[in-house]
């Protein structure tokens, strides 16, 4: 394995444990994202920052608001990464989050990253704008598919305004997008449309061909891979897929060689995920927009469904 990789290996790992030791209380899925998106920036996670910026959340949002719990400790994350002043931001979103309920969105976890997402990314545009045009294409897609559309597709759309993608290449797009990636082994109606909204971001069938031969891929190796990181997938499409497995394999028996955790008390399709993500942060010159909103998009979703899941079997 190429010297990059194993470095990149060693300082998620490095990250993991700290975050294990100092941000215990967020939960082991949530610590392995900290460990992530700072090794993406090859960085230690600074936590003393990080817990400020939780403070002023908690101080100037309400106990049963959208900007508590789990989206609380994925946007410090964030916030804390970039070095963004974290009062100009946070007002900010809080603001953008008002303006996206008064256009009538769900006020939720998914609406509260949505916000984020805008206020980082749009700092030079006309958010009503962004935001009437986010709404715009979320009514195309609740038209177009009305039984999976949710509010976690909120994130995408905004993606989708941000780069002023019109409406009428996410009409004609999507359908072929969306059929195509159909045809892949993939169970989950919604992370087939999560895969196919993220693919349109990349504006290219050539990225949709390398994505669903990624996949393919993966399945031949028996590598399983989380739903809830499809779209994620939908963003990295930049290197060669058989050969971007075979580093993915082998990611994934080097961080079970460096740490238990990664062998015997982590879900298999989520532990792929974080070998994707080593992968692709080293397999790109420059830092790709979104990944890190994406992976933390993925990571509450499947915090969430861990979470049903458990509350299911109790109930029964």
């Amino acid at each position: 394995m190429e010297n990059f990789l194993h470095e990149r290996i060693e300082l998620t790992v490095k990250n993991y444990r700290e975050a294990r030791e100092f941000l215990r209380n967020d939960g082991d899925l949530l610590n392995h994202y900290a460990s992530l998106v700072y090794a993406h920036y090859e960085k230690e996670i600074p936590e003393d920052r990080v817990k400020e910026i939780r403070k002023y959340i908690k101080a100037t949002s309400s106990r049963i608001s959208p900007f508590r719990g789990d989206m609380l400790y994925i946007l410090s994350l964030l916030i804390a990464v970039d070095n963004l002043d974290e009062k100009e931001i946070i007002d900010d979103i809080y603001e953008i989050m008002d303006l996206l309920v008064q256009e009538g969105f769900n006020e939720c976890d998914h609406l509260a990253l949505t916000a984020f997402v805008i206020a980082k990314y749009g700092k030079n545009k006309n958010k009503i704008e962004v935001i009437k045009k986010t709404k715009e294409v979320f009514y195309l897609l609740k038209e177009k598919y009305y039984n999976i559309t949710k509010e976690d597709d909120y994130l995408v759309c905004a993606l989708w305004a941000l780069n002023d993608i019109d409406v009428e290449t996410i009409d004609e797009f999507i359908d072929t997008v969306f059929n195509q990636i159909g045809k892949l082994n993939i169970k989950s109606k919604n992370g087939v449309q999560g895969l196919a909204n993220a693919i349109i971001l990349n504006g290219s069938s050539g990225d949709m061909y390398r994505t669903m031969e990624f996949i393919l891929q993966l399945e031949k190796r028996e590598i399983k891979l989380a739903h809830q990181f499809l779209p994620l997938l939908g963003v990295l499409s930049n290197v060669t897929p058989r050969k971007y497995a075979d580093m993915v394999e082998g990611v994934i028996e080097d961080l079970c060689e460096k740490e238990y955790e990664y062998e015997y008390y982590m879900d298999k399709g989520f532990r792929t995920i974080i070998a994707i993500v080593i992968v692709s942060f080293c397999a790109v010159s420059e830092k790709k927009r979104y990944i890190d909103e994406l992976l933390g998009h993925g990571v509450y979703c499947f915090i969430k469904s861990k979470n049903k899941g458990v509350f299911s079997e109790v109930l029964v």
